[in-house]
């Protein structure tokens, strides 16, 4: 078993790879802001606490006495509203090199960063990782910026590495303003959503999926490199809000087209996920159908 160091468990994702690889027997150190955050909480029975704000290297640097074998980077402020164009990003790129520097002085063997479809900017196809990297939001361009960097330095240091590049993680416990968590709690209320045309087609992976790739390149020392971390299958966000009206509320109205496309809305976001499952032997276990039943379910158990 690994001993894993992992940012970000305040966070939906990191929390999965968290409680994953602490499952799975792992040795598992979070390093987090706030270990009150209730995520941390429910992790600190299974995982040790390092209390730090990455932006203090002297903190980080205590809580590499955990001596992990490997660090997975999930923690990046400013993922959704104005701050995906605001200056924290440059603050990323900062704080995701140094934790890297760090994690090399500590002697750790390899490093994982979490990093995001945006990074491809618009294709409206099927992406693989030869696609051009062309982002249109400073939010992509920093996560970009940040996986060229470590893998310099990475590369240099002969430590291995992998950068994850995420789609449209989803599933139980997931923020409330996203998508498919909004309109599954409007339905489940008996509320017709509000939505837009629902024709752009969009790849999503359930996060039980998203932490499994993750813990799967994190312990495969063959994984190196750029991966993208999909379902592989792109479907409408029409037949999601379909899909979720008929587990919630069947029979329940459904109006489509009342809010209108944003400017550069990307019409098809797919990613082919074969290289990870070629360097790793992971592939998706959940389909959209039945990973939305999960997120009904669960918030059916908390209202």
């Amino acid at each position: 078993m690994s001993r894993i160091l992992v940012t970000g468990a305040s966070g939906f994702v990191g929390a999965a790879v968290a409680d994953l690889a602490a499952r799975e027997g792992h040795d598992v150190t979070l390093l987090v802001r706030n270990p009150d955050a209730p995520r941390v909480v429910a992790l600190a029975r299974s995982c040790a606490i390092a209390v730090a704000d990455l932006a203090d290297r002297a903190a980080v640097r205590d809580a590499m006495q955990a001596r992990p074998d490997i660090v997975i980077h999930s923690a990046w402020e400013g993922v959704g509203g104005p701050n995906r164009a605001g200056d924290v990003q440059l603050d990323n790129i900062r704080t995701t090199v140094a934790l890297l520097d760090e994690a090399i002085a500590a002697g750790a063997s390899r490093f994982i960063g979490i990093g995001s479809q945006a990074e491809y900017g618009r294709h409206d196809r099927r992406i693989d990782e030869d696609a051009a990297t062309t982002p249109f939001l400073l939010y992509g361009a920093a996560k970009l910026s940040a996986f060229h960097l470590t893998r310099q330095r990475a590369a240099e240091a002969g430590i291995g590495f992998a950068w994850l590049r995420l789609f449209s993680p989803y599933g139980p416990g997931d923020n409330a303003n996203w998508l498919i968590p909004s309109v599954a709690a409007q339905i489940i209320a008996g509320r017709t959503p509000r939505t837009s045309a629902g024709t752009q087609k969009w790849d999503y992976l359930h996060i039980d999926d998203t932490a499994r790739g993750i813990l799967a390149a994190a312990l495969t020392d063959g994984a190196q490199g750029v991966f993208n971390l999909s379902s592989g299958r792109a479907v409408t966000v029409r037949s999601i809000v379909e899909r979720i009206r008929d587990i919630a509320h069947p029979g329940l109205p459904l109006t489509f087209g009342e809010i209108p496309f944003v400017p550069n809305q990307i019409m098809h976001l797919e990613g082919d996920n074969s290289r990870l499952t070629a360097a790793t032997g992971w592939t998706p276990g959940i389909g959209i159908e039945d990973g939305l039943i999960t997120v009904v379910d669960a918030l059916r158990q908390a209202a």
